[in-house]
């Protein structure tokens, strides 16, 4: 507690604790100078603890972040052509080379890190000549048709001064050796050996593994190249003995049912089937097989129902009847071919059934007779229909019937 003695005297001086105070009170009450005195008294006493407290120091400055590293790209052979496609060789070359390390005999990392690495005019020597871009088609597709081998894709970019290989405008003009290339080789010093085939009939590089070879056709079927991918792998599939070919499989199925769902939104409904069919010589027992051959019968079916619709045009309601049943039975769960055959089956019944009553009214009970029957064989549950034509032929059975010509009546 502060003890002030203070003085009513104005401008008398007050020590306490270390602290001067000058209070001049005039004629102000003697409270307020008590109130005074003791916030004065404490202010100082506040000052002094502030500079007995050590200075505060500065606080550390923030650790830097460290660098976010950099994904490591996915070593395989799909993401190695994808940075190809994309002009990212350097990419590239890292994802070559680590599966070089696995397999150091491959030829087809050889032939692509030879394609980054080396100049492009000793890959493709000349002389050259030119060749425009068209539509729909790619550096790979123009590789497989000009130099034999579609993975040469990179090689041919670098020749042409091409970055992005996967953007190659239509119309473009194109330097290619003017020499045919189909079934050249490289060998491992890039010397050109064009006696010395580096593919096979379906432009598959040989010597290559299951996973390679499945890299390339996913590569050729992304490049517009579907007949080239599904060529390969049914020719891998068709060698014998070929072991860890499930993989091989499915992806055959799976490429051979887009180009099949493809077609068939074209209306190359006959194309859809062969292709169908050229999968199914090799896809043996499996549950691919299953697939591929349930959408085999749906194209058969779509065939038969637009043969069936031609026939109707042309008034031949027989035939179109029976050519939708037979596409009712390829795909029994379709509605379009069940509402097909009720509809034909409708305008077949009137059409027939009224012809053979008009000659049956007519008299012409062997028209009658003759067009009941054809409705009958094409409708046999028909009930109407049988029950006149049994009439029709017995009135044709009295008709027959020989007249005694000497009865006397």
């Amino acid at each position: 507690m502060i003890k002030c003695e203070i003085q009513p005297a104005a401008g008398e001086t007050v020590d306490r604790d270390g602290c001067a105070v000058t209070v001049r009170l005039g004629r102000r009450l003697p409270v307020l100078a008590l109130v005074l005195v003791m916030l004065a008294a404490g202010g100082c006493r506040l000052l002094e603890e502030r500079q007995a407290e050590p200075p505060l120091s500065p606080e550390p400055p923030p650790a830097p972040a460290e660098p976010v590293p950099e994904p490591v790209p996915q070593a395989d052979l799909s993401t190695a052509m994808e940075y190809l496609e994309t002009g990212k060789g350097d990419a590239a070359r890292a994802v070559l080379a680590e599966l070089a390390q696995e397999a150091p005999d491959s030829g087809v990392l050889a032939s692509l890190l030879r394609q980054i690495d080396e100049p492009a005019e000793r890959l493709l020597p000349g002389p050259y000549r030119e060749v425009e871009v068209g539509a729909g088609e790619s550096l790979s597709l123009i590789a497989a048709r000009e130099l034999g081998d579609p993975l040469m894709f990179y090689a041919l970019a670098r020749l042409n001064g091409i970055d992005v290989p996967s953007q190659v405008p239509v119309g473009a003009v194109l330097r290619v050796p003017a020499t045919s290339a189909r079934g050249a080789s490289l060998g491992d010093d890039g010397d050109d050996r064009r006696d010395q085939p580096s593919s096979d009939a379906s432009g598959a590089p040989s010597e290559v593994t299951i996973p390679e070879i499945e890299s390339v056709a996913e590569y050729l079927a992304r490049s517009g190249q579907n007949d080239q991918a599904r060529a390969m792998l049914i020719g891998r599939l068709g060698e014998s003995e070929v072991v860890g070919a499930e993989s091989t499989r499915q992806l055959l199925a799976r490429l051979t049912l887009e180009d099949a769902n493809q077609l068939r939104a074209e209306g190359e409904l006959a194309r859809a089937v062969n292709v169908i069919e050229d999968t199914l010589e090799v896809m043996g027992a499996s549950a691919q097989r299953d697939a591929l051959v349930k959408a085999r019968e749906e194209l058969r079916s779509d065939i038969l129902r637009e043969e069936a619709l031609r026939l109707r045009n042309r008034g031949e309601l027989v035939a179109a009847y029976r050519v939708a049943q037979n596409a009712a039975s390829l795909e029994s769960d379709s509605d379009e071919a069940g509402a097909l055959v009720g509809d034909l089956r409708t305008e077949l019944v009137d059409s027939l059934h009224n012809e053979a009553l008009v000659a049956w009214r007519d008299r012409n009970v062997d028209l009658a007779i003759r067009t009941w029957e054809s409705l009958l064989e094409a409708v046999p549950d028909f009930e109407p229909a049988r029950v006149y034509l049994e009439r029709a032929r017995r009135l044709r059975e009295r008709l027959d019937e020989p007249r005694d010509s000497g009865q006397v009546r």
